[in-house]
Order: structure tokens, then C-alpha cells, then sequence
């Protein structure tokens, strides 16, 4: 039951990132940003909490799905129109990985240099890939 719950978590927090796209260019680089900074934050509670009887990489495995249950039958079915957001799904789906490894890690110094390189990956994913994905695109 656990493990549904965990898989329900990434589900719903998918959902509530939605609407933040339909504010075009700018709605879908927030949703991305913030999107990362949640999940990898749901993900970190998620694997440190000790009532929840879930291990470390069930909850990867389970975020991983949660997020794709939303999004990949409309990023196959759809692609050449979903393609403005290919790239925030990607990231939320880092975030995911990311919070798994966070929690993984030790020491604090190691924390600290793998949240900023996280950060950095991200933003460069986030507001200047997204932005070379949707000019060429439009271009096409």
C-alpha cells in the first residue's frame, strides 16, 4: 500500500505543475524550475521519512512512473506538439534521480557541490536547451 501511495505523491504533484503551462514560454521554464526543486525535494522526504516503509529505490522507481503516467503517452502520441515540454519532463524526471542521490550522499560538503551542479544542469536544461529546442522547432 505504501508503495501505491509514494507512486499516487508523484502523480498528484504532476498534476498540480500542469497549469503552470499554459502560460506559454515563460509557464513551461517555472513549471520546469519549480518542478525540479519540488520533486527532488518529495523525493529527498520520501526515502528520509521512516514511517514510510518504502525503500530508497522503490521511491525512484515509483516517482519515475508517477511522472511518466502523465506525460509520456502524450509525448508519444503527440510528439512534434508536446515537444516544447520534452524538456521539462526530462527535468522533472532529473528531479526525481536527483532527490534519490541527494539522499544517498553523506556528507555535507558533497551535498552542497552536488545541489549546486544539480542547479546548474537544470538551469541551463531549463531556460537556455528549452529555448534552442523551441526556436528550432518554430523554424521547422
Amino acid at each position: 500500500m505504501d508503495k501505491l501511495l509514494v507512486f499516487l505523491a508523484y502523480v498528484a504533484l504532476t498534476l498540480l505543475l500542469t497549469p503552470i503551462r499554459a502560460f506559454g514560454n515563460v509557464g513551461v521554464k517555472v513549471s520546469s524550475l519549480l518542478g525540479f526543486l519540488l520533486f527532488s525535494i518529495l523525493t529527498v522526504v520520501l526515502i528520509k521519512r521512516r514511517d514510510v516503509k518504502v525503500s530508497a529505490p522503490w521511491v525512484l522507481l515509483m516517482g519515475l512512473l508517477g511522472i511518466s503516467l502523465i506525460n509520456l503517452p502524450f509525448h508519444v502520441i503527440h510528439f512534434h506538439e508536446t515537444l516544447g515540454t520534452l524538456i521539462e519532463y526530462i527535468v522533472h524526471l532529473l528531479a526525481v534521480v536527483a532527490g534519490y542521490y541527494y539522499a544517498m550522499i553523506k556528507k555535507t560538503d558533497c551535498k552542497i557541490v552536488f545541489c549546486i551542479f544539480c542547479m546548474a544542469i537544470v538551469t541551463v536544461l531549463s531556460l537556455y536547451v528549452y529555448d534552442l529546442i523551441w526556436t528550432k522547432w518554430m523554424l521547422n
